[in-house]
């Protein structure tokens, strides 16, 4: 298949790092993939990595000059199929699909994305895309709440990481902690540092990384020097390579209240990380069955998140390895970027045949 996918998003979160990642995986299966995003660090990252980038404005919805530039797109590339992650995409890039007879999908990550107001009811009748979610969490959150995607195939499909091939050898001394999660609002880093200031008061030799940027950036950085923080914890700021940060920790928290599934928790666990997260929402999907211990409650703070990484930090070093190394080997079961890539194409391939069979420009 000819895959494209299209990303309108501005910022840098999961949705990006997925479409990159799926297009390398696809591409390693023997599909033609390239992506189309706004000019900036997303399509300068994905022509670094070899795949064909473009950059582009998208403008208004319908946008006629958008719509001809992605008619042309598609003869060039003999486009098959187009995924599209937020309504912006749909009614340019979806629209141009739809005029030229190509299918669409619609990749939604979150119950949020999308309300059930006219136009999202519009918009999925007049161009008709196919779904798929990050999580059955999310599927099913959106059944409900917009009724019309009942009427669509739509399929779960987790979002996949790629598996350190080498399992983790050693624990760090003192140990390191990590958060890769946007800086923003509903991710409720202010519980991890609530957590980390009364590890410190309790006398727990650590050290933090947080990385990434995001609305809350100042407001924590304040926040961890009133709590005596700052010669526990490194702020990266924006990083294209999570892996190698990754690779410097132990432990991975995901403090959000509820996340769909967690781009940033399939990547630690990936790499070896043991994590701890909330017992709710996507992360339940993927989560090892035998450490549901690690779960903190849905309505826990710092205190909660404070107990469970004592727990951790209190283990000798042969458990934690042990650990580390399970979480790893979970990862390759459960959602491995290549298994997930092979998920998404049989899909494409059925989503394609009921829509008509491939189209060629």
């Amino acid at each position: 298949m000819n895959i494209l996918f299209v990303n309108s998003t501005r910022g840098w979160g999961g949705v990006k790092t997925w479409s990159i990642d799926m297009a390398r995986a696809l591409a390693g299966l023997g599909h033609e993939t390239a992506l189309v995003g706004r000019p900036g660090p997303f399509v300068d990252k994905t022509r670094k990595l070899g795949i064909k980038a473009e950059a582009h404005d998208f403008g208004f919805d319908f946008n006629p000059a958008s719509i001809a530039f992605f008619l042309k797109l598609y003869r060039e590339l003999e486009t098959d199929v187009v995924i599209c992650n937020i309504s912006k995409g749909l009614r340019t890039a979806g629209a141009a699909a739809r005029l030229a007879g190509i299918p669409i999908v619609h990749r939604l990550g979150s119950p949020g994305d999308v309300s059930n107001r006219l136009k999202t009811r519009l918009t999925q009748r007049l161009l008709r895309p196919g779904l798929i979610a990050c999580s059955e969490y999310v599927r099913q959150k959106l059944l409900v709440s917009v009724p019309v995607y009942r009427d669509y195939p739509f399929e779960a499909i987790f979002p996949g990481a790629t598996i350190n091939p080498v399992p983790p050898g050693s624990v760090n001394t003192p140990r390191v902690i990590i958060a890769t999660s946007q800086l923003n609002p509903d991710k409720n880093h202010i519980h991890l540092l609530e957590a980390l200031a009364a590890l410190m008061r309790d006398g727990y030799d650590f050290r933090c990384i947080i990385a990434g940027t995001g609305r809350d950036e100042a407001m924590l950085k304040q926040s961890c020097g009133d709590m005596g923080l700052n010669g526990r914890v490194e702020w990266t700021g924006f990083i294209t390579d999570v892996a190698a940060q990754l690779r410097r920790a132990d432990i991975f928290v995901l403090p959000t209240g509820c996340e769909p599934l967690g781009i940033a928790l399939e990547e630690a666990m990936a790499n070896g990380l043991v994590p701890v997260s909330r017992n709710i929402g996507g992360p339940t999907e993927i989560w090892h069955p035998g450490h549901t211990d690690l779960l903190v409650d849905p309505e826990g703070g710092g205190p909660e998140f404070r107990d469970v990484l004592a727990r951790l930090l209190d283990m000798p070093d042969n458990d934690l390895l042990a650990l580390k190394r399970e979480f790893h080997a979970h990862a390759g079961r459960t959602f491995s970027l290549d298994g997930q890539a092979k998920h998404l194409a049989a899909w494409l391939e059925r989503f394609i045949a009921g829509r008509g069979g491939r189209r060629k420009a």
